[in-house]
C-alpha cells in the first residue's frame, strides 16, 4: 500500500494549507450498472438507482488498458457497480489489476460465488453488502423473493468459510434505514463475533440523508454501539470522527479527490459521482494526471459541500485524510 500511503502523505500539506487534496488514495471503478436486485436504498446521487442509468461498459481489452492507467497514481483499486458479478470478465479485470501491482477491492451482494471462486483470491479485501441476516427482511431490502436473499447469505457463508485459504479479508458493509436499523445492530454483532470487518454508512436520498434518521433515537443508539465496538476491538472501520459525524449528521469538508470515480465507459465524474460532470475519458487522456488537468480546466473549481453525502466512501475518506493521527491507528481495523 505504499502509493496509498505516500499519496496520504502528500496531500497532508495541501490540507495544512487549506487547499484541496488531490493525490488519489484509491479509484472506484464502476464496472458496471446493471444489477439484477433493486434494493430499497440504491441511490446514483440523482434519485435515481444505478441500473435505472444503463450505460456501454469496456470491453475486456479496454478495462485491463483503464486499469493499467490508473495504477500510476496510486496502487489501491475499489471496483464495484451496479453488482459487478454480472460481468463475466471480472475475474480477468481484477486479475489484471493484481499484476500491475493494485491492492484491490471488490463491492458485492456475492450472489452466485460458490461457481466464482476464484474471486476470492483476486480481491485482497472483499466487501460484502449485507444489511440484514434475516432472509425475510433481507428479501424485502433487496426487491426479490425470499430465494434471492438465501443465495446472498450462502454467498456469506461461502466467504466466512475459505477467506483464510485463499488470502482474502472480508467487511460487511451496512446502509442503515430507518426501517432496519435493529438488523444492522445485528449484523454488526456477528461481525464481532466472527473477526471480521465492518462498516456503516445511513442511507441517503439523492445527496441528503434520509430525513427519517435524522433525530431518530433508535439510529443514534445503533451508532453508539458501533463506536463502542470499535473502541473495544479491531474490525470496524471508519475513524471516530466519522461515526460520531454519521451519528450527528454534521459537516464536514470534503475531498472527493481522494477517491475518483470511473463510470462504465471509462469516463471520470469530476469532481464526484454525485456531480455527474463525466466529460473525461480516461483512455484518451493515457494518465489520470492528465485527465484531472482536463477536467480542471473543463469544470472549475472543486464546490464547498459541508452538510451532505454522509457516506463512508466521501465522508470517512475525507475525516481520515484531516486526522493523520487517527489514521494511522485505523490500519489495525484493515487486518482482521
Amino acid at each position: 500500500m505504499m502509493g496509498f500511503v505516500r499519496n496520504y502523505v502528500a496531500n497532508l500539506a495541501a490540507v495544512a494549507t487549506g487547499r484541496q487534496p488531490a493525490r488519489p488514495l484509491l479509484f472506484s471503478y464502476y464496472v458496471t450498472h446493471r444489477c439484477n436486485l433493486n434494493c430499497a436504498y440504491c441511490c446514483d446521487g440523482d434519485g435515481k438507482r444505478f441500473k435505472e442509468d444503463p450505460m456501454p461498459e469496456l470491453s475486456t481489452a479496454e478495462a485491463k488498458r483503464l486499469v493499467s492507467v490508473l495504477r500510476s497514481a496510486t496502487d489501491t483499486l475499489d471496483i464495484t457497480g451496479g453488482e459487478p458479478m454480472l460481468r463475466e470478465d471480472l475475474e480477468e479485470i481484477l486479475e489484471h489489476a493484481r499484476s500491475v501491482g493494485f491492492r484491490t477491492i471488490l463491492n458485492t451482494k456475492g450472489i452466485g460465488l460458490e461457481s466464482r471462486s476464484d474471486l476470492l483470491r483476486l480481491a485482497d479485501v472483499f466487501v460484502l453488502s449485507l444489511d440484514t441476516l434475516d432472509p425475510v427482511s433481507l428479501g424485502t431490502l433487496v426487491g426479490r423473493p425470499r430465494e434471492t436473499a438465501d443465495r446472498i447469505l450462502a454467498g456469506l457463508h461461502y466467504v466466512l468459510t475459505h477467506r483464510r485459504s485463499r488470502g482474502t479479508s472480508l467487511v460487511l458493509s451496512a446502509v442503515a434505514t430507518p426501517s432496519n436499523i435493529q438488523e444492522v445492530s445485528k449484523v454488526l454483532r456477528f461481525a464481532m463475533e466472527n473477526g471480521i470487518g465492518f462498516h456503516v454508512s445511513p442511507e441517503i436520498a439523492g445527496t441528503a440523508v434520509n430525513p427519517a434518521l435524522r433525530e431518530n433515537e433508535g439510529y443514534r443508539r445503533l451508532i453508539d454501539e458501533v463506536i463502542a465496538a470499535k473502541r473495544g476491538r479491531k474490525g470496524v472501520l471508519g475513524i471516530e470522527a466519522y461515526l460520531n459525524g454519521i451519528r450527528n449528521f454534521s459537516a464536514f469538508a470534503c475531498h472527493p479527490l481522494l477517491m475518483p470515480t470511473i463510470r462504465p465507459d471509462g469516463r471520470m465524474y469530476y469532481p464526484c459521482l454525485e456531480s455527474k460532470h463525466a466529460e473525461i475519458h480516461l483512455l484518451e487522456y493515457g494518465s489520470y494526471r492528465a485527465a484531472l488537468h482536463a477536467a480542471r480546466e473543463r469544470c472549475g473549481a472543486i464546490p464547498q459541500c459541508r452538510d451532505c453525502c454522509h457516506i463512508f466512501c466521501h465522508m470517512a475518506l475525507s475525516l481520515l485524510q484531516r486526522h493523520p493521527l487517527a489514521a494511522l491507528s485505523e490500519a489495525r481495523h484493515w487486518r482482521n
